[in-house]
């Protein structure tokens, strides 16, 4: 591989290259006595293998097998991790952003370089190929996906001018921490959230759609992680208030 390959990769990224937590396969046998289903999904040169939960569907145990680039063998490490205790349904929601988002180090800065793009979509394909083994284990629907665990980085006093920003300038402006940031996360849980004002400087209100309208953590951890992910990101003085999708 080229050094100038190994350079453009996140620093989160090459620490996990450096010491790969979920290389390796599970057996027949060993999913057996665990209790759990093997599942394996193949696409080229990668494999995935999970034990999956057949009361619930939830993949409890995660490894893989990759021959080639160490974008491939990255992707793969990647997945397994943002995987890990998700049903099978979230994990036929997964997209290579949200593997991208998973370890960049700024939120800007792609984690993953474009020749890489080919080695996400392998194993893109790769969980859906797992994913057809699952499909007759019943999935739980509702599971608390909390938006980022990642340690993001805060902005010290909030966006440099914030205060002197428009209404509509930071309606834009929070509108695009969700949608990258966020969105992606619930949508594992077939969810979505919607920005519907900003009101009195600080009040961010927000509706649920989907399956986060009868969610238990929509109120909770993932309202939580939402303020936080937006104070961090935009402002400290900012709270956010869910509404039922009418603004009166």
């Amino acid at each position: 591989m080229q050094r100038f390959y190994w350079e453009r990769l996140s620093k989160k990224l090459r620490e996990k290259i450096d010491r790969l937590g979920f290389a390796g396969y599970f057996t027949f046998d060993l999913a057996q006595a665990k209790g759990m289903r093997l599942v394996v999904g193949r696409e080229k040169d990668v494999a995935l293998y999970w034990l999956v939960d057949e009361s619930d569907g939830v993949i409890a145990d995660a490894k893989f097998q990759a021959w080639g680039p160490i974008g491939l063998i990255a992707a793969a490490e990647v997945a397994s991790e943002l995987l890990l205790r998700k049903t099978y349904d979230q994990a036929s929601r997964v997209t290579a952003d949200l593997i991208d988002q998973h370890v960049r180090d700024r939120k800007e800065i792609p984690a993953f370089p474009k020749e890489c793009d080919p080695y996400l979509n392998q194993v893109l394909s790769a969980i859906d190929q797992a994913v057809q083994h699952c499909l007759d284990i019943p999935c739980v629907a509702s599971y608390d996906m909390t938006p980022i665990e990642n340690d993001f980085g805060e902005i010290p006093g909030g966006i440099p001018g914030w205060e002197t920003f428009s209404k509509e300038q930071k309606l834009h402006i929070i509108e695009e921490v969700i949608g990258k940031e966020i969105r992606p996360y619930v949508e594992l849980d077939a969810g979505n959230v919607k920005v519907m004002d900003f009101r009195e400087e600080r009040e961010v209100l927000i509706a649920y759609e989907g399956a986060c309208t009868s969610c238990l953590s929509a109120t909770g951890s993932t309202l939580t992680a939402i303020q936080k992910i937006l104070r961090a990101r935009v402002h400290p003085s900012l709270f956010v208030t869910p509404t039922d999708g009418e603004i009166s």
